[in-house]
């Protein structure tokens, strides 16, 4: 009885000691991982984030921004959020930048408006030492570090010279404008009207210069009704192709409209290839997040001090071939 007793205190003292070897052995290894690494600073995987403000959060362009930008923030290993407003709105647009700004974001990337109240936030984001750049649309008297998008002046030359070669210049074209966010618009009708200038037989018209004229099919009715001579129209706004066409048809000549549009949404693709619509034009907008994305991690490296002014991203003629003519490469201003 005794020996059994002895056996079973020396088992017993046989576990405890391998358990206590087993866990000295542990802390050792850890001790030792601690101290070959103890030179190398901890550096969190996501150390600086970047916010992306939209004011069509949800559409085509920004779905595309996005993807762009997501793909270049997981390159440089930068937190990146998607924020935004869901309908053209300035107030919601400038809560946005005031909170991104509180939460103490690296940097801010947002579609510009040239007012004055995004202005001031601009400034505040800037006293705080937060860098803004502008994309898609800019902010041009603001101190946003710099602008990232299409050259919207180009854009109307270019769509003008196409349209103007398609129409063998001649016709009276109707124009629909996006009168919440004119500047844009602005500029892309200067360069038609450049280009148009050039030919006798081409005319541009609008519809009445009326708040309530707002939506794209009320502004091509409008145009029919007061110049029943209209030949063509052009959509600045995006994704507007479906209003005329629905507006056009409605007169039963759809067919006698050629219609041209300033985006490659899948719609407008989708009224391109039905021969609805003449053609669009794509702005790259993959190219513009990625290129936020790239240029704003060189600002906060300060590897690029001061950014260039402006850089616009390419613009493309889309057609009924699917085919997306590149008409103007990336250059910066």
């Amino acid at each position: 009885m005794k020996k059994l007793i002895l056996i079973a205190i020396i088992a017993s003292s046989f576990v405890t000691l391998s358990f206590s070897f087993y866990y000295m052995l542990k802390i050792y290894q850890s001790d030792l991982s601690m101290s070959s690494s103890a030179g190398e600073p901890m550096v969190p995987k996501h150390e600086e984030r970047i916010v992306i403000i939209s004011q069509e959060q949800g559409s085509f362009m920004m779905n595309a921004i996005q993807k762009g930008a997501h793909e270049a923030a997981e390159e440089h290993h930068i937190k990146i959020d998607f924020w935004g407003v869901y309908r053209s709105n300035l107030e919601g647009l400038i809560k946005q930048i005031d909170i991104a700004i509180a939460s103490k974001a690296s940097g801010i990337v947002v579609e510009g408006v040239d007012h004055p109240d995004f202005n001031l936030m601009v400034k505040k984001a800037t006293e705080k030492g937060i860098p803004i750049i502008t994309i898609n649309s800019d902010a041009p008297s603001s101190l946003r570090k710099s602008y990232i998008g299409s050259d919207h002046y180009q854009e109307g030359i270019i769509m003008g010279e196409y349209i103007a070669t398609q129409l063998q210049g001649k016709g009276v074209v109707g124009v629909i404008k996006n009168l919440s966010s004119p500047s844009t618009d602005d500029l892309r009708l200067k360069g038609l009207r450049e280009v148009f200038s050039k030919y006798d037989g081409l005319k541009i018209v609008t519809a009445a210069n009326d708040p309530e004229m707002s939506q794209p099919k009320m502004q091509t009715n409008d145009i029919l009704n007061h110049y029943p001579n209209v030949t063509a129209f052009i959509g600045l706004t995006t994704e507007s192709g479906e209003s005329i066409v629905q507006a056009a048809r409605s007169r039963s000549r759809t067919k006698e409209y050629p219609i041209f549009l300033f985006d490659d949404s899948p719609q407008t693709i989708m009224l391109i290839k039905n021969g609805q619509v003449k053609a669009g034009l794509s702005q790259h907008y993959e190219d513009m997040g990625i290129l936020s994305v790239n240029l704003m991690k060189r600002w906060l490296d300060a590897t690029q001090l001061p950014l260039e002014n402006s850089y616009f991203t390419p613009i493309s003629v889309v057609t009924s071939s699917g085919e997306k003519e590149k008409a103007l490469e990336n250059h910066s201003k």
